[in-house]
């Protein structure tokens, strides 16, 4: 049935009829998305979109350092390897929206090659995951549909800090089936892989046809829910510029500081009971197993909103230290584990920071990085 946005303003659209398929990408012309929501309607109000574009450099015009006589952005085709079409844009003011990886590598290149020195030191710094780690549970040759639903329709708290989503998989996404093993718990290392090899050949002594439907990927997404747990507990790691030994001919980011924790005991215990009541096997996922990296569909932080440039790259309207009419507006201005799905936080603090900036009449495109009292700052977060 049709369901248009906002009264009829937004595009049509369609039912949901539970395929399962939001993460992935929704076939059904059924889900709530930036191009059909804001990117929609601004382009209506007369906003150009350039698709498959890179920005690659951003430089204040007329000699004004600061960008107070606004910025020259140089742009390439991103699925070009050859025939870049380099195209430059002018303009008052600039809005980075790239996500935290994208927002972080593009102010690191601007400033190493000098286009924006100014901006702050503190890129890269307090790069957060959300404190997540992803488990699961596989209940083989179960009777009901478990792809079949909304991608996450359900969560629980089972402490003051942990949260815990059921997540689902369209039918046929059984390569997912790669990452996920037998649920193994233990401090990260060559211990925790010893473990994850014993209840490996364990299951396979004790329990053999019933491990290999585990094992095995097809059907993986019809007999599987994830669990994702996230934490509000602080907890982060740094990003740096560096050329690495393995690719040394350029620079990327690389990540540094204390790893985030792959273990959290308290959500294992949660699947090990879900896997009871549901009459299936908990899960692990490999890469927090065998490398201690943490899976997450939330990096946050790395632009973090502070009081100052000592602290922080952005101040508590989101604009750019160092420099006139900048503004940052994505996740990695948040500078808390919110323990949550981080979206419609990321969306308050955009429309709280486009709600700062005057209308055309009467903005005169001065607007420069306050140095705001710390408790601003923290009530704005």
């Amino acid at each position: 049935m049709p369901d248009p946005y906002f009264g009829g303003e937004g595009p049509e659209r369609a039912t949901c009829d539970g395929c399962g398929g939001c993460m992935m990408g929704c076939r059904k012309n059924a889900k709530n998305t930036l191009d059909k929501n804001y990117l929609y309607l601004a382009e209506k109000r007369g906003l150009k979109i350039f698709a498959e574009t890179r920005v690659v450099d951003v430089v204040p015009l007329d000699g004004a350092e600061d960008g107070s006589c606004g910025y020259r952005v140089t742009a390439e085709k991103s699925t070009a390897f050859v025939m870049k079409q380099p195209q430059s844009f002018t303009c008052r003011g600039v809005v980075i929206a790239a996500s935290a990886l994208g927002s972080m590598e593009l102010l690191f290149k601007l400033k190493d090659k000098k286009s924006l020195p100014s901006l702050s030191n503190m890129i890269g710094r307090y790069v957060r995951t959300n404190s997540e780690s992803l488990i699961g549970v596989r209940v083989p040759d179960t009777q009901d549909d478990l792809s079949k639903g909304v991608a996450i329709g359900s969560g629980i708290y089972i402490d003051e800090h942990t949260h815990i989503e059921a997540v689902r998989y369209p039918t046929g996404s059984d390569s997912m089936s790669a990452w996920s093993t037998i649920l193994t718990g233990g401090r990260p290392g060559p211990g925790r892989v010893a473990l994850w090899l014993k209840n490996l050949v364990v299951s396979s002594v004790l329990h053999p046809i019933r491990t290999f439907r585990i094992m095995q990927p097809f059907g993986w997404a019809r007999e599987s829910v994830i669990l994702l747990c996230m934490q509000a507990l602080d907890g982060h790691l740094d990003m740096r510029w560096e050329r690495t030994w393995l690719w040394p001919f350029r620079k990327s980011l690389v990540s540094r500081g204390e790893r985030i924790p792959t273990f959290i005991p308290a959500a294992n215990k949660f699947a090990e009971l879900f896997a009871k009541i549901a009459g299936g096997t908990a899960m692990s996922m490999l890469p927090e197993i065998l490398f201690d990296i943490p899976g997450t569909a939330h990096c946050l932080g790395g632009c973090v909103m502070a009081d100052s440039p000592e602290r922080g790259v952005v101040d508590g309207r989101h604009r750019v230290f160092g420099y006139r009419n900048m503004y940052v507006c994505d996740g990695s201005v948040v500078s808390a584990n919110l323990g949550v799905n981080p979206s419609l936080t990321i969306t308050a603090l955009a429309e709280r920071a486009m709600g700062f900036i005057p209308m055309k009449p009467e903005n005169t495109w001065e607007d420069e990085a306050g140095l705001m009292p710390s408790q601003t700052v923290a009530r704005s977060v």
